[in-house]
């Protein structure tokens, strides 16, 4: 049982260390190679453990099998790799002296989910950066597919926007009412205008033929209140020459509080989707 126990943990592990590379180098290889990667390299950790020269053969061999597809990006995959090992390392070494008294197993999993999770907010840290001191300022001219219908809008990136759709995941999108009237459908427009942010209010009034392209969404007020929205789905949205994932449209009243002029905001992770598919 302890032998799966570590075969898991370094799994888990090793899957945190590549996918922060695969993400952060805009480098995109699947995911079941990183997994399959992961998989191997704890299975050898941990049979041959005992052998010093496993540390160096075990990492270079799950290099080579996490992206043995993008060899011309070989270098930023063992850079970057090699730095969030350092990072996880530094991490787990500092709260070390908390787990003295505490047996083995217990130790493992929490420094997998510490290292985890430093790697992941360290992810969020990079992307924020990213967006407010590079592409903050630059504006994105696209064109959205709504109903058939297809309309111009400049949008910029937001860093703060982390919303999403609940069942599906999909990012979620802000955009001014106004720039939309005559894309939608007059009498959706009209119900959407007139929704009133709360769940159980106004359903009624949305008309049934477009109900399977609406979502209600949960959204933070500047009080700090919940509140719901209504998401629409779009049908295909090119930004830069580059088409957005599927994901939902969520009207506001107000355009000017948008920077810039700007019609909307897009999702956060727009900025790593349209930065990765860019340099490919």
């Amino acid at each position: 049982m302890y032998a799966e126990v570590m075969i898991a943990t370094n799994t888990f592990f090793n899957y945190t260390v590549l996918a922060f590379a695969n993400r952060i180098g805009w480098i995109e290889n699947q995911k079941r190679y990183l997994l399959l990667s992961a998989f191997t390299a704890g299975v050898i950790t941990v049979i041959f453990s005992h052998h010093v020269m496993t540390l160096f053969f075990t990492f270079f061999l799950m290099i080579g099998i996490a992206f043995w597809k993008k060899r011309s990006q070989i270098v930023k995959a063992i850079t970057l790799t090699l730095l969030a090992s350092i990072f996880a390392g530094g991490l787990l070494t500092a709260i070390a002296p908390m787990y003295t008294n505490s047996s083995n197993t217990f130790m493992i999993v929490n420094f997998a989910l510490i290292a985890t999770g430093g790697l992941y907010l360290l992810t969020k840290h990079v992307l924020h950066l990213n967006i407010a001191h590079s592409d903050r300022e630059l504006l994105y001219s696209s064109n959205v597919t709504l109903f058939g219908n297809t309309k111009e809008l400049t949008l910029f990136i937001d860093s703060g926007n982390e919303c999403k759709e609940p069942l599906s995941n999909a990012p979620v999108h802000f955009v001014a009412a106004e720039v939309l009237q005559g894309v939608l459908p007059e009498s959706l427009f009209r119900a959407i205008s007139n929704w009133e942010f709360e769940k159980n209010v106004g359903l009624d009034k949305l008309p049934k033929e477009y109900a399977s392209k609406l979502r209600l969404i949960p959204i933070s007020t500047i009080q700090k209140e919940k509140a719901w929205v209504i998401g629409i789905k779009y049908e295909q949205w090119i930004v830069n020459d580059l088409a957005l994932p599927k994901g939902y449209i969520v009207m506001t009243r107000v355009k000017d509080k948008f920077p810039h002029g700007a019609d909307g905001i897009l999702h956060s992770s727009s900025y790593f989707y349209l930065k990765k598919r860019s340099v490919k």
